[in-house]
């Protein structure tokens, strides 16, 4: 799986990949709602996600895969080439991190290691890291309709428009929030989005 909402890099990242496996069964979404309700029916060997999707920004996104595709592999694409961003996601359990910014020859090699078993990291995420470790968030428990829910109330939203943006009784909302604060061992709504604003990067 691509998921990828830029078409250019999309297209690359596809041609990468038949370079290495030729005539692979590709299939390209554009954000993460898309991501998920596929990965949802199918198993998937590879998957190559934008960390910047028009509905997630950051980690959650992978998190959330994680959990449905305990199996696959699964590698970052990014334009941001900061190492201490490559080296959170290793810690977050990606197997890659493929910046935008690179060759077709390394997109390829990098496809080619994963699909091998190998992981593929830029080698300047070696430098040394002086945040330490971070734990893992507990943001990839939570289902898709939950998340919405708390990126929304992220966004600055209260329960009546949430429900309204999303088409579900205020009720719903409220139990939604009431699974989030359990899934992540916190006690209210900012200490929720202070969980899922952790998990962001800056652009």
């Amino acid at each position: 799986m691509i998921a990828d909402d830029h078409p250019m890099c999309a297209t690359a990242l596809a041609m990468a990949t038949e370079q290495v496996a030729p005539g692979a069964d590709t299939v390209k979404v554009g954000t993460i709602a898309e991501a998920v309700s596929v990965a949802e029916q199918r198993r998937f060997d590879l998957i190559l996600l934008d960390l910047m999707l028009p509905d997630v920004q950051g980690f959650a996104g992978l998190l959330m895969l994680r959990r449905l595709q305990p199996r696959a592999t699964i590698a970052i694409v990014s334009s941001t080439d900061e190492p201490a961003v490559m080296r959170r996601a290793a810690r977050e359990g990606a197997s890659g991190y493929i910046p935008k910014s690179a060759p077709m020859s390394a997109m390829v090699e990098s496809i080619r290691s994963l699909l091998a078993g190998v992981n593929a990291f830029p080698a300047e995420m070696l430098d040394p890291d002086p945040a330490g470790t971070v734990v893992p968030s507990r943001i990839g428990e939570l289902s898709p309709a939950q998340f919405r829910v708390l990126r929304a109330a992220a966004d600055g939203s209260q329960n009546k428009q949430i429900a309204y943006e999303l088409g579900i009784a205020e009720t719903t909302v409220k139990t939604h929030f009431a699974q989030i604060f359990r899934k992540l061992g916190v006690t209210n709504r900012t200490q929720a989005i202070l969980a899922l604003q952790a998990l962001d990067v800056a652009a």
